[in-house]
């Protein structure tokens, strides 16, 4: 059978769309508690977590009618750094970390993730399969973006009213589509998409500020250059409209191997941004970028970890990010593990999404008057706002390296070593030799 993988289904994109100068739209990842830090200068703890004895119990959890929350949230993991594969017992144990300051993973993310990279929720139409990352988008109606248009219009023409600024207000305001790809949209895997969505647009028309330095919202920078260039000339080459779409996508990921370990060096979450034109009744792609949108990308993409700090979403935002990639590491390694229980029995909790959103505005006015010959001139100034994630993890060769060092043989045999028996669920193991994981 053929395999097609649309191009702007591929990645898994949070978005957010920005239209600014005189009208702005936006649309738009216990147990170590003390030992996660190292005890000396070169020991560290990890947990390990057999996935044949979760899998297991999970099954036998079920049949039960519950799951408890060592099973639920994944024995405490917080943070997958990787896996090691065990011969002997035909197991997959993964390794990572447990950080009181993170969420706790869920286990139904990673089935989740498992399940898409098995092609599991693709869509077969006649001979030719259809499969999607996963992904979210919040839309709004090309309709709304013309009568945006309209009411910018009609503010250009005169005074900005407060009549003029609530009607563009309630525009915004109306509903978008919430658009999930690639995976079941009522479950925790989706919602964690949609409220990083949601929250990115608060960030990025700067109706929330999380106080983070360098970290400034793309309609403040606007209206800062705005300002200092009618100041200078009594005009702005900001653009009347100008709409900017930004999503976050995998950085470049880094896989470090040796016999039977592969650990994820580095998995990280960028934000990008493209400029966007309503063309007809479709917003569509221009290839270009805005600078200052660019530059709001940058920031938040650089002050990734300091805004997780503050918002732990973008910690769970992450997770699945290591999700997507364990499960195409899996897949692309053939590991020969059996998944039966995650990839087809383990029931996945009804979450509610909603299918639409209240979209967001927000504003900023600046006025100046000046004398000039015979009277005064006064420049107006209004920049209102109103409001995806692409996690397109692609796993090949290139992706590894291989560990030549010793240090990843060392840790499988640490991690083998410590535990008490073939049966045991989970445990921790600690490393003799400086560890730094991807943070």
């Amino acid at each position: 059978m053929a395999c097609k993988i649309p191009g702007e289904e591929k990645t898994m994109r949070l978005r957010a769309r920005l239209v600014v100068a005189l009208f702005s739209v936006v649309l738009l990842q216990s147990h170590l508690c003390a030992q996660n830090q190292p005890t000396d200068a070169s020991t560290v703890q990890m947990r390990a977590v057999s996935l044949r004895v979760l899998q297991s119990k999970l099954a036998l959890s079920a049949s039960e009618g519950g799951t408890p929350d060592e099973l639920a949230f994944l024995c405490g993991l917080t943070v997958i750094s990787g896996y090691v594969i065990d011969n002997n017992s035909n197991d997959m144990i993964l390794f990572g970390r447990v950080d009181p300051q993170r969420p706790r993973l869920h286990v139904e993310d990673l089935a989740v993730a498992l399940r898409n990279a098995w092609f599991k929720y693709a869509k077969q139409q006649g001979h030719t399969i259809y499969y999607a990352d996963p992904g979210c988008s919040i839309d709004p109606d090309p309709a709304v973006i013309q009568e945006l248009r309209n009411a910018a219009k009609t503010m250009l023409q005169g005074e900005v009213e407060e009549s003029a600024l609530k009607n563009w207000g309630d525009v915004c305001g109306r509903p978008q589509t919430v658009r999930t790809m690639g995976i079941p949209a009522a479950t925790h895997f989706a919602k964690v998409m949609v409220d990083a969505d949601y929250y990115m647009k608060r960030l990025v028309d700067g109706s929330e500020s999380l106080g983070l330095e360098g970290l400034t919202s793309l309609l403040d920078m606007t209206m800062t250059q705005a300002k200092e260039e009618i100041l200078q000339s009594g005009k702005t080459s900001i653009p009347v409209e100008s709409m900017n779409r930004f999503w976050f996508y995998p950085g470049q990921n880094r896989y470090a191997e040796d016999a039977g370990v592969v650990e994820i060096e580095k998995c990280p979450v960028v934000l990008l941004t493209e400029l966007e034109h309503l063309a007809k009744d479709r917003i569509t792609g221009t290839g270009r970028v805005n600078p200052l949108a660019q530059n709001f990308a940058r920031s938040f993409s650089t002050s990734y970890n300091q805004v997780a700090e503050k918002r732990p979403l973008y910690y769970e935002l992450e997770g699945l990010f290591r999700a997507v990639a364990l499960a195409k590491i899996a897949k692309f390694k053939s590991v020969g593990v059996d998944f039966k229980c995650l990839l087809e029995h383990l029931p996945l909790v009804q979450t509610d999404v909603p299918p639409t959103l209240p979209g967001l505005s927000n504003a900023r006015q600046f006025e100046h008057r000046w004398d000039v010959p015979n009277g005064y001139k006064i420049v107006r100034l209004c920049l209102p706002s109103c409001g995806g994630v692409d996690i397109g993890i692609n796993v090949t060769a290139s992706s590894f390296h291989h560990d030549q060092t010793g240090r990843l043989l060392r840790m499988k045999q640490a991690l083998l070593s410590a535990r008490s028996s073939s049966e045991a669920l989970y445990w921790d193991f600690v490393l003799k030799t400086p560890y730094q994981p991807e943070q």
